[in-house]
């Protein structure tokens, strides 16, 4: 490998809403950049309070002495002077603890906006500059996420001259570091036999550090950061700034070999100073040994994986003060330390993942749910391996259920598998030439990426650490973001499209996605299976083989949307409402309240959006049928027609369907029309036609997914599924069934509208949270026609993307 030649590479690239300095109302702005010892300039952009620069610099890397900080000033040009505009200090710590992306190349270190702010006195400061920051080796272009992480790491741990000198704390050398970067892409984490378990430990605070004389020896002060250093390891917590007694609370975990049980942990506290080097302020040594010795025997008194993620233990320790003052300070770190063996960290990450797929909360999963478990994780397992875990035990896969102790036994005997352990994880093709227990490409924990190139051992320790900090995340297995259409292409998905068809079209040949037009654009968009819709149609797959199977799945099913209703409806859920905007590209301008209103995802997932996000379409014609939703629609102009083209169920009927035989009469040879919401989708729905409203009508029932890869199948989901049925009585459209139909992972269908009351188009009826859901609507024959491009697109199986109070039919006058 070539020698690393790294640059940190600085975009200037705009600013906007800058202070005014010149009589003109304007200024002549241009930003002077300070890094390390070496400065840069923009060039000026004339009367111009948003400013445009687009100006890329260089700065060359000494590997030994990293930069920690870049220093912005924005200025204004005058013909004899400048006038100042602000400063910006960015720390690349924190700046890259936040995004998590270092390379300048990668397409996910997007710019920032940072603030232009000043400590000196009268100055009228204000706007924000737009910069990007990042490293870039133009002799190593392919280095990827993890490399550069790396990279950057072994940086900073030689940026200290303690740690670079110390032999003891295992610290790479830069030669070491230029050679073995190459090799981290192919390199997994050490063998199970080699690891004995993991370290968890929180910095908490120090207190009564000793003050320091400030760089210019007039003053005292203090800018605190610890260096942890445990072999290979090298960790550096965030700058306090002015503070004898900082608060960091940063936590940190790092494997322990078993040829490290007896090193030490070294914590090194420095004052941080901008101009010169760092100042060694105090240290400690940890042993290790103790601590491990302490995890081991919690563990081996009780196998209650219930209680076995205990809070760790917190610990005061004396500081040794490298200071003429330390006789008059009794400085003290604080920290939390527990020690988890690897196999009871997977153990433990088991147990959750099969209390979550336990539908009925007896401690016993049967075939269906052990194997729903097992698909979240991406396995290939086969029928019979399945079937293994069972017969081991005595057991008949199709009448017994297995144990948690069982279950978890049958896991880790798989991946001890000398035959399996070597194998990487990532399957070639649809049909693998060896099973895996698990394939993710990347964490849907932390999101980190390329996992797919560790071994299948490291990829289930990696997310048991990343679940074991909160194990209420293990739901992110089902509900992350959506997968690739080469995870959907699974030997699986590929039975049941051969099963289930994709009707009149086949856009993307043998693939598990839809194809959906937008009625406005009239644009192709294709809807992307999530994690818990792949789940679900796997479950209705199994569903429809034997009556037992069909009970499990119906059980797991409504076991898996309860508990993900209370999940979301807990306040730590905003967190994931962000990430949910950002994924589906939302438009924000139209939902009514802001972000910060809501108080939990659900509540932000039947938002309300403003009145004129979603006008009715002419309003002051009653013939005229309106979208009750947006969504994704068929329309069918008899119920004949939607059996024949799309509803494929084998007990479907429309008496099934409002569960009353007397009312599907009055609709014999009427019309039907579909209405999928999908999660992205704004979920309250809304009354298509005016009349007087009828009584609700509730029916308890199974929640599979209303995917239509499931509505094409032979089981009758509709006519299974929770539902409410509603009539509405309108002289325009006459008696217009109205049928809400809850689906998987949608907890509760709420209702807003008032019975018996007299309602009117786009009238909002009620909301869904969470998931997918449909709205049927039953037209009697002869009172009305949808429109043709709807009835040209269902004609060929296509759904129309419409939004609520878009046009899509009209009544039949006499």
């Amino acid at each position: 490998m070539s020698e690393l030649n790294v640059f940190l590479r600085i975009n200037i690239i705009e600013a906007k809403n800058l202070a005014a300095k010149d009589r003109n109302g304007f200024s002549d702005p241009f930003v002077a950049i300070s890094i390390s010892d070496s400065t840069y300039q923009t060039h000026v952009v004339n009367k111009n309070l948003n400013p445009k620069w687009d100006a890329i610099f260089d700065h060359k890397i000494d590997l030994t002495k990293p930069p920690n900080e870049i220093h912005l000033t924005c200025w204004d040009k005058d013909t004899f002077g400048k006038d100042y505009l602000g400063e910006i200090y960015i720390s690349l710590d924190k700046l890259w603890e936040s995004n998590g992306h270092i390379a300048y190349d990668d397409e996910l270190n997007l710019p920032q906006w940072h603030l232009l702010t000043t400590n000196r006195k009268n100055e009228d400061v204000s706007g924000q500059v737009l910069v990007k920051v990042g490293l870039r080796d133009k002799d190593n272009k392919s280095l990827d996420a993890r490399e550069w992480n790396s990279i950057w790491r072994k940086m900073n741990s030689l940026s200290i001259n303690e740690v670079q000198s110390s032999s003891t704390e295992g610290t790479s050398s830069v030669s070491s570091t230029k050679s073995t970067i190459r090799h981290e892409r192919s390199q997994s984490l050490s063998s199970l036999s080699d690891i004995v378990g993991v370290i968890f430990l929180e910095i908490v605070c120090a207190v009564d550090l000793p003050p320091e004389r400030n760089v210019t020896g007039l003053g005292f002060d203090m800018d605190p950061f610890v260096v942890v250093s445990f072999a290979k390891n090298t960790f550096r917590t965030k700058v306090i700034n002015h503070s004898l007694n900082p608060q960091w609370n940063e936590k940190l975990h790092f494997p322990i070999k078993k040829q490290e049980i007896n090193f030490q942990i070294k914590f090194s506290v420095y004052d941080w100073d901008k101009f010169s080097q760092n100042d060694h302020i105090a240290s400690l040594l940890y042993d290790v040994k103790p601590l491990i010795d302490r995890g081991i025997d919690v563990m081996n008194k009780s196998q209650d994986y219930e209680n076995m993620n205990e809070g760790l233990l917190e610990e005061v320790l004396p500081l040794k003060v490298h200071s003429k003052l330390a006789s008059k300070h009794d400085s003290k770190l604080v920290i939390k330390t527990k020690f988890m063996p690897y196999d009871y960290l997977r153990r433990q990450f088991w147990y959750v993942l099969s209390k979550f797929y336990d539908s009925d909360g007896n401690r016993l999963l049967n075939y269906v749910e052990l194997e729903t478990m097992l698909q979240s994780l991406g396995s290939t397992l086969s029928q019979e391996t399945i079937d293994s875990f069972f017969t081991r035990f005595g057991k008949e896969p199709k009448r017994h259920a297995l144990q948690f102790e069982e279950v978890i036994s049958c896991l880790e005997q798989y991946l001890g598998d000398a035959s399996f352990s070597h194998h990487s994880a990532n399957p070639d093709g649809e049909e693998a030439d060896n099973e895996h227990l698990i394939y993710l490409q990347s964490c849907p924990i932390c999101n980190r990426p390329n996992l797919d190139q560790l071994s299948e051992t490291n990829i289930i320790t990696h997310v048991a650490m990343c679940a074991s900090s909160d194990w209420g995340n293990i739901d992110k297995f089902v509900t992350g973001d959506f997968v690739t259409e080469s995870q959907a292409q699974r030997k699986w998905v590929s039975k049941i499209i051969t099963k289930v068809g994709f009707g009149g079209y086949k856009i993307g040949g043998n693939n598990a996605n839809i194809i959906v037009q937008d009625r406005k654009s009239g644009q192709l968009v294709e809807e992307k299976m999530a994690a818990y819709v792949r789940l679900g149609i796997r479950l209705l797959y199994r569903g429809g083989l034997s009556k037992m199977d069909s009970t499990s799945a119906k059980k797991l099913l409504e076991s898996m949307s309860i508990k993900q209703g209370k999940k979301f409806n807990h306040p730590s859920s905003v967190a994931d409402i962000k990430p949910f905007v950002k994924f589906h590209n939302l438009d924000l301008d139209e939902v009514a309240d802001s972000l910060d209103s809501f108080k939990n995802f659900n509540e932000f997932f039947y938002r309300k959006l403003k009145p004129e996000a979603r006008p009715c379409d002419s309003p002051q014609d009653p013939y005229v049928l309106v979208s009750p939703a947006d969504c994704r629609m068929m329309a069918f102009p008899t119920i004949t027609n939607a059996t024949e083209l799309w509803i494929k169920g084998q007990s479907f009927s429309i008496a099934r369907l409002l569960d009353d035989d007397l009312a599907a009469k009055d609709y014999e040879g009427g019309s039907l029309g579909i209405f999928r919401l999908a999660p992205q989708d704004y979920h309250r729905f809304h009354f298509p036609v005016e009349g007087e409203l009828g009584p609700i009508k509730d029916i308890p029932g199974a929640y599979f997914t209303v995917n239509p890869m499931a509505i094409r199948s032979q089981l009758d989901v509709y006519g299974e599924n929770k539902r409410a049925i509603c009539y509405i009585n309108s002289p325009q459209f006459g008696k217009v069934a109205y049928i809400s139909i809850g689906a998987m992972m949608v907890g509760s269908i709420v209702f807003t509208s008032t019975p018996s009351s007299y309602v009117r188009r786009t009238d909002e009826h009620g909301y869904f949270a969470f998931g997918g859901s449909t709205v049927i609507l039953l037209f009697q024959k002869g009172k009305m026609i949808w429109d043709e491009d709807l009835l040209a697109n269902s004609g060929s199986c296509l759904e129309t993307l419409v939004r609520m109070g878009m046009h899509v039919g009209k009544a039949l006058r006499y």
